[in-house]
């Protein structure tokens, strides 16, 4: 009987394993095929073919085209910055390396073609699909601002007035950045360098007092 259970445990792991590497390969080839096709000419049909998996097995791991297109976001983005600071979003170092952190992780986002894809995607199809400008927001922007917006209240010795306008004004500048620079190909018109822009917008909001 006791055997049984080490046996049990391990199945299970095996099993819980299998599921996770199925759902990533799904979300591999949903990938491929949203930026491919933008999300409206997206089928599920579509996606099982190219994940190499049965419509069925799509259905087990998402309940629709929006959570699926929902785990591309988090594939893309926000897992980035769970690596980066854990699942919780828990910033505990100074302010100066907290920012870089921060914006490095933003801006290592810039050099990833699918990631530039997936905001022209997004914003190519927001009118018809607003879920989609809201997934991204709550996705990554929403997250990303009330993280940091609670470590700006907690350093006190900053003395920043306003936690959540300033956390907004951070996260919001670099993804504007990224929009110019990458997404409208503003980086061919007006380059600018992002190091610089960073080292900036960082004084900018250390330097700042009541």
């Amino acid at each position: 009987m006791s055997s049984s259970k080490p046996a049990k445990a391990k199945t299970q792991a095996n099993l819980s394993q299998y599921s996770q590497t199925k759902r990533q390969q799904i979300v591999d080839g949903a990938i491929r095929v949203f930026l491919k096709y933008g999300y409206a000419d997206t089928s599920m049909n579509r996606v099982a073919e190219e994940s190499g998996v049965i419509k069925q097995t799509i259905y087990s791991h998402f309940s629709d085209k929006e959570g699926l297109f929902r785990a591309i976001i988090e594939t893309l983005t926000l897992e980035h910055f769970r690596n980066e600071f854990g699942d919780n979003l828990s910033f505990e170092e100074s302010p100066d390396v907290v920012l870089r952190r921060i914006g490095t992780v933003f801006m290592q986002r810039k050099d990833d073609p699918s990631y530039i894809a997936l905001m022209r995607t997004v914003i190519g199809e927001s009118a018809r699909f607003p879920e989609l400008a809201r997934l991204y927001v709550n996705t990554v922007i929403g997250p990303a601002k009330q993280a940091l917006s609670a470590y700006f209240a907690a350093q006190k010795q900053l003395q920043i007035s306003e936690p959540e306008a300033t956390a907004r004004i951070y996260c919001g500048s670099i993804v504007s950045y990224i929009m110019t620079q990458e997404v409208l190909h503003g980086n061919e018109i007006i380059p600018f360098d992002s190091e610089r822009f960073l080292n900036t917008l960082i004084a900018m909001v250390l330097g700042q007092k009541k």
